[in-house]
């Protein structure tokens, strides 16, 4: 990645017990591991999830931006919060 380039958008879920949201962050690495930086969290979430989160590379998927967008990452996993 370019050092004029913003970090990739990545979307991911949260989990605590039942309840599930989607959050919105970037992604960036550390000696080989992946973090997802919380950027944004929904605003009926009732608690928040660590500022950087480790992720399984091998489940982030690249989608095509669209009308402009950039492309960005689904993460298909789940961080669990306790």
């Amino acid at each position: 990645m370019g050092e004029d380039r913003a970090p990739p958008v990545v979307i991911f879920r949260v989990r605590s017990g039942k309840d599930q949201f989607a959050c919105k962050g970037h992604l960036e690495w550390d000696g080989g591991i992946v973090y997802a930086v919380v950027d944004e969290i929904p605003d009926d979430c009732p608690f928040f999830p660590p500022d950087r989160v480790r992720l399984e590379e091998g489940d982030l998927e690249l989608k095509p931006g669209e009308e402009g967008i950039p492309d960005w990452y689904e993460y298909h996993g789940f961080v669990y919060i306790y």
